[in-house]
């Protein structure tokens, strides 16, 4: 989700030459001056931002295009490009459900354009593009699913809002005596679920700090990563799968036109402060995020998980009895409904907590979670502590601390010293071979969901010319973008739907670099 991912921004100043080999040159003066934006944070999809700029910047230059990179810290970065103040944008995405849809409509329905929630930060809005996604959240036949899906990929390829980059692998490493710890194909790792040592501690050494810990609010992976340890949703993914399993829901049922759906809520579960869990907490946690004028509905808030996935929903409330909630929709609920509740956005937050702390909520997360939130010191540490009362049985943990350290290296470096660090993740593709023969060090990797890709603003010139922005297409070495900025740790993307994912459409033939080509059809463009 999540949670939103993007990357890269250090000022470099590089020369033409500096792509790590790009020999296929257009020639000739500079056509073009554009701003090239990433984020300071390292992501699943992009662990070195940076690197990925530097090959983008060396192969726009063999074609004409002077790009200027510039660095932005994470959360004001996040608000850039949400709101649409960029030109280009190293971005990506990593599935919060299993199903194209969460990668097509999140990334490029024109619904998901809105300034200042913007997760569509290309800005593209085509109707037709649109009305296949639509489309798609309303039938029930997987196959007709599927073939609206490969349509809309095909069309967003010719129009290019987008370019996708790489697909990669899922990789986490930690200290082996932790016991086993898997890489989750839907979340973060799940620290109920570490084995050993008991009533120990784990420091999780993560990029970067997390923005805030309301989950109904939070779009980035470091907060996200932190809100799946504190609360539970309805539903669950059951871990290494994409499969769902019940969580603060026992069971579910739903209307013959798919418009109403209830479920029951588990018995005896409390919140951390010790008030209980009931179909009123449910609803509220859905109608604070779909009602503007709900008390917990903060104004300076983004709610774009609500936006992006859940506008088909007219009203949550309780149902016939108090351990019951119902939800009500405007059209039948998409196919994938039971798993978009798994997601971390849906987590149930305590309505006393919210009402007490109001936006300082953000900072005082209370759930029903098997951590409790303990402490928080902005840039360097976030502190649980284990919830002996969970409802799924006590965490062997008793202590986790999330800490940061934004280079990768170091991070690597620190784990294999075992110095205040015992898991990582968004790993340095060059340290790779280092952890992996590390006698203290368990390195563990799963085929990946998720997709990093350059983003252009298709409503700002010059990339509202799609002309220009094939030309950008053009213009890049997907293969040495691999080469150069994963260490060979990644595959040439082709879509946004990654191959691991239903619906991926795997008969489109990406473009070769061609430099001369670009060339022409940016002097065609700025005649």
């Amino acid at each position: 989700m999540r949670r939103i991912g993007w990357v890269l921004l250090v000022l470099l100043t590089l020369g033409t030459g500096s792509c790590g080999g790009n020999d296929d040159t257009g020639g000739g003066e500079t056509l073009l001056e554009v701003v090239l934006h990433h984020g300071n944070n390292s992501r699943p999809y992009m662990p070195l931002p940076a690197e990925v700029a530097k090959q983008i910047k060396g192969a726009l230059a063999t074609v004409g295009i002077d790009a200027e990179i510039r660095m932005v810290e994470w959360t004001p970065y996040l608000d850039m490009v949400q709101n649409g103040e960029h030109q280009m944008a190293l971005l990506g995405w990593s599935a919060d459900i299993p199903d194209a849809d969460n990668f097509l409509h999140v990334l490029l329905h024109k619904d998901n354009a809105t300034p200042g929630s913007a997760n569509n930060i290309s800005f593209y809005k085509s109707d037709e593009v649109s009305a296949k996604l639509s489309e798609a959240r309303l039938i029930g036949d997987d196959a007709r699913r599927m073939q609206l899906y490969r349509e809309a990929q095909q069309m967003i390829f010719d129009d290019v809002p987008m370019v996708p980059l790489v697909y990669t692998d899922k990789m986490i490493a930690h200290r082996k005596e932790f016991g086993t710890i898997a890489v989750e194909k839907m979340n973060h790792p799940m620290l109920r679920l570490v084995s050993q040592p008991k009533d120990g501690s784990l420091v999780y050494l993560r990029g970067n700090d997390s923005t805030k810990l309301d989950p109904g609010d939070v779009t980035d992976g470091e907060s996200s990563k932190v809100v799946e340890q504190i609360f539970d949703q309805l539903i669950r993914f059951k871990s290494g799968t994409v499969e769902v399993e019940p969580s603060l829901a026992t069971a579910w049922s739903h209307s013959e036109d798919r418009k109403t759906w209830v479920f029951t809520i588990r018995e005896g579960v409390t919140f951390h402060d010790g008030t209980k869990l009931d179909g009123a907490a449910v609803a509220n946690a859905f109608e604070r995020q779909r009602d503007p004028e709900h008390p917990h509905h903060f104004d300076d808030g983004v709610w774009s998980y609500w936006q992006n996935l859940f506008g088909f929903i007219e009203k949550v409330e309780v149902g016939s009895n108090p351990m019951e909630v119902v939800f009500r929709c405007k059209e039948p609920a998409p196919p994938f409904f039971i798993p978009m509740l798994a997601a971390f956005n849906t987590s149930i937050p305590s309505p006393a907590a919210l009402t007490k702390y109001g936006k300082k909520f953000r900072r005082n997360p209370v759930g029903t979670g098997p951590f409790k939130f303990v402490s928080w010191k902005s840039g360097e540490e976030i502190k649980l502590e284990r919830n002996d009362d969970y409802w799924d049985g006590a965490p062997t943990l008793k202590t986790v601390f999330f800490r940061v350290s934004d280079n990768p290296t170091i991070r690597s470096t620190r784990l294999m010293a075992g110095e205040q660090a015992d898991l990582i993740d968004n790993l340095d593709p060059q340290t790779v071979p280092d952890l992996d023969a590390h006698a203290d060090v368990s390195l563990v990797r799963a085929p990946g969901i998720n997709v990093g890709y350059l983003a252009m603003n298709t409503q700002k010139p010059p990339f509202d010319d799609p002309r220009v922005r094939e030309a950008v297409a053009l213009a890049l070495s997907k293969p040495r973008i691999v080469k150069f900025a994963y260490q060979g740790l990644a595959r040439p993307a082709t879509t946004p739907v990654p191959p691991t994912m239903p619906g991926h459409h795997e008969g489109i033939v990406d473009r070769k670099r061609d430099a001369k080509k670009a060339r022409a059809l940016l002097e065609e463009a700025l005649k």
